[in-house]
Protein backbone atom coordinates (compact mmCIF):
# COMPACT_ATOMS: atom_id res chain seq x y z
CA UNK A 1 0.00 0.00 0.00
CA UNK A 2 2.58 2.65 0.64
CA UNK A 3 4.57 1.74 -1.86
CA UNK A 4 1.71 2.29 -4.32
CA UNK A 5 1.13 5.77 -2.45
CA UNK A 6 5.05 6.45 -2.97
CA UNK A 7 5.11 5.86 -6.46
CA UNK A 8 2.00 8.27 -6.76
CA UNK A 9 3.78 10.72 -5.17
CA UNK A 10 6.86 10.48 -6.89
CA UNK A 11 4.99 10.45 -10.43
CA UNK A 12 3.47 13.96 -8.77
CA UNK A 13 6.44 15.62 -7.80
CA UNK A 14 8.49 14.63 -10.76
CA UNK A 15 6.47 16.09 -12.82
CA UNK A 16 6.98 18.98 -15.21
CA UNK A 17 4.33 20.77 -13.72
CA UNK A 18 5.53 20.31 -10.30
CA UNK A 19 8.94 21.14 -10.90
CA UNK A 20 8.33 24.38 -12.88
CA UNK A 21 6.06 25.68 -9.34
CA UNK A 22 8.42 23.84 -7.23
CA UNK A 23 11.87 24.62 -8.84
CA UNK A 24 14.33 23.55 -6.44
CA UNK A 25 14.70 21.37 -3.50
CA UNK A 26 15.29 22.14 0.05
CA UNK A 27 18.19 24.52 -0.12
CA UNK A 28 20.74 22.65 2.23
CA UNK A 29 23.57 24.00 0.44
CA UNK A 30 24.74 27.94 -0.48
CA UNK A 31 24.17 27.66 -4.28
CA UNK A 32 20.50 25.87 -3.88
CA UNK A 33 20.28 28.64 -1.13
CA UNK A 34 20.59 31.53 -4.34
CA UNK A 35 19.23 29.54 -6.48
CA UNK A 36 15.62 29.26 -4.59
CA UNK A 37 16.24 33.03 -3.82
CA UNK A 38 16.98 34.03 -7.37
CA UNK A 39 13.75 31.57 -8.92
CA UNK A 40 11.01 33.10 -6.38
CA UNK A 41 7.73 34.73 -7.28
CA UNK A 42 8.43 37.93 -7.20
CA UNK A 43 11.51 37.74 -9.18
CA UNK A 44 9.28 36.29 -11.58
CA UNK A 45 6.78 39.30 -11.12
CA UNK A 46 10.18 41.70 -11.59
CA UNK A 47 12.98 39.23 -12.62
CA UNK A 48 16.44 40.96 -11.63
CA UNK A 49 17.83 40.46 -15.35
CA UNK A 50 15.38 41.17 -18.59
CA UNK A 51 16.40 40.96 -21.92
CA UNK A 52 15.77 44.04 -24.53
CA UNK A 53 13.58 42.50 -26.95
CA UNK A 54 10.49 41.67 -23.42
CA UNK A 55 10.41 45.54 -22.43
CA UNK A 56 9.33 46.39 -25.84
CA UNK A 57 5.51 47.49 -26.21
CA UNK A 58 4.51 45.67 -28.66
CA UNK A 59 5.62 42.04 -26.92
CA UNK A 60 2.95 41.89 -24.71
CA UNK A 61 0.57 45.13 -25.29
CA UNK A 62 -0.14 45.08 -21.20
CA UNK A 63 -2.77 42.57 -21.76
CA UNK A 64 -2.28 41.26 -18.26
CA UNK A 65 -2.22 44.68 -16.68
CA UNK A 66 -5.30 45.52 -18.57
CA UNK A 67 -6.96 42.47 -17.54
CA UNK A 68 -5.97 43.40 -13.81
CA UNK A 69 -7.22 46.96 -14.30
CA UNK A 70 -10.78 45.65 -15.79
CA UNK A 71 -11.18 43.46 -12.95
CA UNK A 72 -10.49 46.12 -10.81
CA UNK A 73 -12.83 47.98 -12.18
CA UNK A 74 -15.59 45.45 -12.15
CA UNK A 75 -15.14 44.88 -8.84
CA UNK A 76 -15.53 48.47 -7.62
CA UNK A 77 -18.38 48.51 -9.89
CA UNK A 78 -19.88 45.73 -9.13
CA UNK A 79 -19.99 46.13 -5.05
CA UNK A 80 -21.63 49.81 -5.94
CA UNK A 81 -24.36 47.73 -7.88
CA UNK A 82 -24.79 45.47 -5.41
CA UNK A 83 -26.17 47.56 -3.08
CA UNK A 84 -29.47 48.72 -4.93
CA UNK A 85 -30.05 45.68 -7.00
CA UNK A 86 -32.27 42.97 -5.47
CA UNK A 87 -32.01 39.17 -6.88
CA UNK A 88 -35.29 38.03 -6.90
CA UNK A 89 -37.57 36.84 -9.61
CA UNK A 90 -40.08 39.98 -9.11
CA UNK A 91 -37.62 43.03 -8.34
CA UNK A 92 -34.57 41.94 -10.93
CA UNK A 93 -35.78 43.97 -13.83
CA UNK A 94 -37.42 46.95 -11.83
CA UNK A 95 -34.45 47.63 -9.50
CA UNK A 96 -32.19 47.44 -12.90
CA UNK A 97 -34.53 50.11 -14.01
CA UNK A 98 -34.76 52.20 -10.38
CA UNK A 99 -30.82 51.91 -10.51
CA UNK A 100 -30.62 53.73 -14.49
CA UNK A 101 -33.17 56.52 -13.68
CA UNK A 102 -32.88 57.33 -9.83
CA UNK A 103 -29.38 56.38 -8.63
CA UNK A 104 -26.97 58.58 -8.86
CA UNK A 105 -24.52 57.93 -11.99
CA UNK A 106 -26.61 54.56 -11.87
CA UNK A 107 -26.49 54.43 -15.74
CA UNK A 108 -23.15 55.22 -15.61
CA UNK A 109 -22.25 52.89 -13.40
CA UNK A 110 -24.12 50.28 -14.80
CA UNK A 111 -22.48 50.39 -18.22
CA UNK A 112 -19.20 50.86 -16.69
CA UNK A 113 -19.55 47.33 -15.60
CA UNK A 114 -20.60 46.30 -18.65
CA UNK A 115 -18.54 47.38 -20.99
CA UNK A 116 -16.18 46.31 -18.35
CA UNK A 117 -16.97 42.88 -18.88
CA UNK A 118 -16.97 42.68 -22.31
CA UNK A 119 -13.19 44.54 -22.16
CA UNK A 120 -11.55 41.83 -19.90
CA UNK A 121 -13.10 38.78 -21.53
CA UNK A 122 -11.27 40.30 -24.81
CA UNK A 123 -8.40 41.48 -23.06
CA UNK A 124 -8.13 37.88 -21.44
CA UNK A 125 -7.95 36.29 -24.64
CA UNK A 126 -6.36 38.17 -26.59
CA UNK A 127 -3.23 37.51 -23.50
CA UNK A 128 -3.81 34.00 -23.89
CA UNK A 129 -3.86 33.85 -27.51
CA UNK A 130 -0.64 36.14 -27.24
CA UNK A 131 1.05 33.40 -24.58
CA UNK A 132 0.87 30.68 -26.62
CA UNK A 133 1.61 32.21 -29.83
CA UNK A 134 5.22 33.53 -28.49
CA UNK A 135 5.65 30.48 -26.52
CA UNK A 136 5.29 31.50 -23.26
CA UNK A 137 3.83 28.42 -22.06
CA UNK A 138 6.81 26.16 -22.75
CA UNK A 139 9.29 24.91 -19.77
CA UNK A 140 9.83 26.34 -17.24
CA UNK A 141 6.62 28.16 -17.25
CA UNK A 142 3.93 25.41 -17.98
CA UNK A 143 2.18 26.05 -14.41
CA UNK A 144 1.81 29.47 -15.57
CA UNK A 145 0.26 28.05 -18.68
CA UNK A 146 -2.21 26.05 -16.46
CA UNK A 147 -3.12 29.36 -13.71
CA UNK A 148 -3.88 31.42 -16.93
CA UNK A 149 -6.48 28.84 -18.65
CA UNK A 150 -7.86 28.43 -15.35
CA UNK A 151 -7.92 32.39 -15.24
CA UNK A 152 -9.77 32.40 -18.69
CA UNK A 153 -12.20 29.86 -17.77
CA UNK A 154 -13.17 31.47 -14.95
CA UNK A 155 -13.63 34.94 -16.70
CA UNK A 156 -15.64 33.15 -19.56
Amino acid sequence: MSLQGKSRWSTISESRVWRSFFRHGWPDNPLDRSLVMTSNIFFHLHPVKVSRRSLRWSYSFGLGIISTILFGVLTFTGVLLMFYYVPSLERAYPTMKEIQLSVPLGQFTRNMHRWSAHAMVLAVTLHMARVFYTGAYKPPREFNWLVGVTLLLLTL
